[in-house]
């Protein structure tokens, strides 16, 4: 996992072309025109985002999840919220893999990590994450999560 501020973006260039198309444009991204769950194709299926514009969840029953072909970007525009996070480990997903989300879901203890706007974390098929818990009441968040293909 990389957690990291918009401001040093750059810094993650190295992890790949894709890597460098998805922060390239989240850096710059104009987001005034899109409603909640609207997706932006930046690079054919190799690299496309997800506007979210929704309220924070309490973390009672959060189950962290993954993923298998793609990485994740969560960049948070506006609002504070904590992401949960852990290690995938030999314990099977509590809910099963989907293959057409690429997402599973673990029942595992995870860490919390709090996110501010400009703020956001890279996770790939390792790292479990369970986003947009909420600090204390649910409270409204802006964001984008970039999908970068790994294959």
């Amino acid at each position: 996992m990389v957690f990291d501020n918009i401001k040093n973006a750059q810094l993650y260039y190295g992890l790949g072309e894709r890597f460098r198309t998805a922060l390239e444009w989240m850096a710059t991204a104009d987001v005034s025109g899109l409603s909640n769950r609207d997706q932006v194709v930046i690079d054919g299926d190799n690299v496309y985002a997800k506007y979210f514009d929704m309220e924070t969840k309490s973390p009672e029953g959060a189950m962290p999840e993954g993923h298998s072909n793609y990485a994740d970007i969560q960049y948070l525009l506006d609002g504070e919220e904590a992401v949960g996070y852990a290690l995938k480990g030999s314990e099977p997903p509590a809910k099963p893999y989907n293959p057409e989300k690429d997402i599973a879901f673990w029942d595992v203890p995870y860490s919390t990590i709090r996110l501010k706007a400009g703020d956001f974390y890279i996770v790939w098929p390792d790292d479990l994450h369970a986003p947009r818990l909420a600090l204390g009441e649910p409270g409204k968040v802006r964001l984008l999560v970039v999908k970068v293909k790994l294959n």
